[in-house]
């Protein structure tokens, strides 16, 4: 994936040129090209670019970037699809990314213990006893049931690591000291990736 943004950066930094090249050269004034930019695919039909990748979205690249760095670096076993669809859906819902980060990691190593590896039910973050077709609809419904049950009156994230429980009092794990490693790990992923401050960057962009 870097190396495709890498070529394309090249790509994009040569067409000044190449667009002065073709005007010396006589080239046909009617020919013209244009190179679309969707979702890492260019569509080069001639020389002029319809479309740029915002700042948002080079954030967000970088940040899948350093998920992935650090799960597959840890957890090599990973599915491949599960950095990017924390990352995706946690700037969607403006969730804490480092926050499901830790969580998937304390409760399953990111899919690849017990309930949360695709010969088990892909649950991911422990949710009850549900079986999900995708990891992609494991990270939705564990958001869901933040919203709706934790991230309540005001809670954050933050609020969540002290005492990890809805609003009227039901505890996400029965672990008594679950909050203490799940402040630890968080911690421990802050230290050793950019994500918070990408995150935090994202979102004032």
């Amino acid at each position: 994936m870097k190396f495709k943004r890498v070529l394309l950066c090249a790509l994009l930094i040569s067409l000044p040129f190449l667009s002065q090249l073709a005007n010396k050269t006589n080239v046909n004034d009617n020919i013209k090209a244009e190179m679309c930019i969707n979702n890492d695919t260019v569509i080069n039909d001639s020389i002029n670019l319809c479309q740029l990748i915002s700042p948002k979205d080079s954030i967000k690249n970088e940040l899948i970037d350093e998920a992935e760095a650090y799960i597959f670096g840890n957890f090599p076993k990973t599915h491949k699809a599960i950095p990017a669809s924390i990352v995706e859906n946690g700037l969607e819902n403006e969730i804490d990314i480092l926050f499901m980060m830790a969580q998937t990691q304390l409760e399953t190593q990111f899919g690849t213990l017990g309930a949360g590896r695709e010969s088990s039910r892909r649950s991911l973050f422990g949710v009850a006893v549900k079986r999900y077709s995708t990891y992609d609809k494991a990270i939705e419904d564990y958001i869901a049931i933040l919203k709706k049950h934790y991230l309540t009156k005001g809670r954050t994230e933050q609020h969540l690591m002290r005492n990890y429980t809805t609003t009227r009092g039901g505890r996400y794990a029965s672990h008594p000291y679950y909050e203490v490693e799940l402040r630890k790990t968080y911690n421990d992923i802050a230290r050793k990736t950019k994500i918070k401050n990408l995150q935090d960057k994202y979102m004032k962009s």
